[in-house]
């Protein structure tokens, strides 16, 4: 009897594990990403350590750097240090109103230093002054902390001097004399005017108020005074142009109760060694006319210029009959070819003119015109170059005036008070001019 099959289901295959899976292409891909975000980590803070390593030696390398540089330049410009343990300081008033003194001494094997610095109301100028000194006496003690060979301590001096103090200004001269046992003690000036209310230092050209004339003027009259001390001192003469400028003069102070521009030059500052120490001075009487301002009246005394002197009445031409009528002859458009002649003619007959001349004309016969002069005749004065006056603006009218007259006195030495305007042409503006010349308008008949 055949067997029967068995109608039991053969048991199911277990599921497949994950790695017996067949891996699709999704699967390989996530594996490859993962695999390099593994070995990206891996790599980070290897990375990340180097770069640190060379900020480190870049930081280091730059102090370094900035040390050296600093250590190079501190030694070429020592400054001299906020407080010293070998200096002693004072306070004390000064003999100058409203200042103060503070005295520093050191006294060492090296150096015998006495400084006298000058404490104002206002700390703006105390402090201008107080670098000036600090710089030169940082120098002096670097020199005396660095010579070796000497026998006895280097000496420092450095005191100041007011010139000047009124409500406006202050003119304060810093002296300063090192001897460092040298062939020439170190002679040394700062020197300046301050403005008191705010502290500035007031230049030159603030006294003149930015006028290139006037500030070159007085530059002129430093030089002149300079000529002078040398010649006094039988020294021998020096081109000054290129050291005695507006811009070398630039600071000044102001001497003699406000009656004097003075620089006072150390050894060796603006003149050769040899010329020694010297104080350029200006009388201010002698520059008046370029201090006509505001600003210098303030400062020091400045005199008003002169007033002009009244030119005199027009002098009539003299009568050669003074009993009864008279002739006044007056020619003009000259001098010409025939005046030379018409004076002779005058002199035979013992009579006198007036004549008028054409500026533009009377240099080349300025000879002519001195014997007008000498012989008793009047000058007068008939433009410069004989236009219709009232046709021209009023600087122009002007400029025919003085031109004219200017020329009659270099040749004769003599301004004409009188006029005979061209073609006897003349209106109100013509006429203010003469006015204001104190000249006449003169005609015919």
């Amino acid at each position: 009897m055949p067997a029967k099959k068995s109608l039991r289901k053969p048991p199911a295959k277990p599921p497949a594990s994950k790695a017996d899976r067949p891996k699709s292409a999704s699967d390989k891909a996530a594996k490859s990403k993962h695999a390099r975000r593994t070995a990206k980590t891996k790599t980070k803070p290897a990375k990340w350590r180097n770069v640190l390593i060379a900020i480190l030696l870049l930081t280091v390398m730059a102090a370094v750097l900035s040390g050296l540089v600093y250590a190079y330049f501190n030694q070429l410009s020592p400054r001299r240090p906020t407080a010293l343990s070998d200096e002693q300081y004072y306070f004390t008033d000064s003999r100058y109103s409203g200042i103060r003194s503070k005295f520093v001494t050191r006294q060492t094997n090296r150096e015998k230093v006495s400084i006298e610095y000058p404490l104002t109301k206002n700390n703006k100028i105390n402090k201008t002054v107080a670098q000036a000194i600090d710089r030169a006496d940082s120098d002096f003690r670097y020199a005396a902390t660095n010579i070796l060979t000497f026998d006895q301590p280097l000496i420092e001096t450095i005191s100041y001097q007011v010139t000047h103090n009124n409500s406006v200004a202050l003119s304060i001269i810093v002296n300063i004399k090192q001897d460092m046992h040298g062939a020439h003690p170190v002679s040394l000036t700062h020197f300046w005017t301050f403005d008191k209310k705010s502290g500035e230092v007031i230049s030159l050209s603030d006294l003149t108020e930015q006028s290139e004339k006037a500030t070159g003027e007085i530059v002129v009259a430093a030089r002149n005074n300079i000529k002078e001390t040398i010649k006094q001192r039988q020294q021998a003469e020096l081109d000054l142009s290129e050291t005695i400028t507006q811009e070398t003069l630039s600071n000044f102070v102001i001497i003699d109760g406000g009656n004097s521009l003075a620089w006072p030059i150390g050894q060796a500052s603006l003149l050769p060694s040899a010329y020694g120490e010297m104080t350029i001075k200006v009388p201010i009487a002698a520059v008046a006319k370029y201090l006509q301002n505001p600003t210098a009246r303030k400062l020091a005394n400045i005199p008003k210029p002169p007033e002009p002197k009244p030119k005199p009445a027009p002098a009539a031409p003299p009568a050669a009959n003074s009993g009864g009528k008279v002739i006044a002859l007056t020619f003009a458009d000259g001098p010409g070819p025939y005046t030379a002649q018409l004076l002779d003619i005058l002199d035979q007959h013992g009579a006198k003119a007036t004549f008028f001349l054409i500026g533009s004309k009377v240099s080349a016969q300025a000879d002519v015109l001195r014997r007008m002069h000498s012989r008793g005749h009047q000058l007068g004065n008939h433009s410069w170059s004989h236009p219709e006056l009232p046709k021209l603006p009023v600087g122009q009218i002007a400029g025919e005036i003085d031109r004219t007259n200017d020329a009659i006195k270099q040749a004769t030495g003599v301004t004409p008070t009188v006029m005979r305007p061209p073609y006897g042409a003349v209106n109100s503006a013509v006429l203010e001019q003469l006015r204001m010349r104190g000249m006449s308008s003169i005609l015919w008949s």
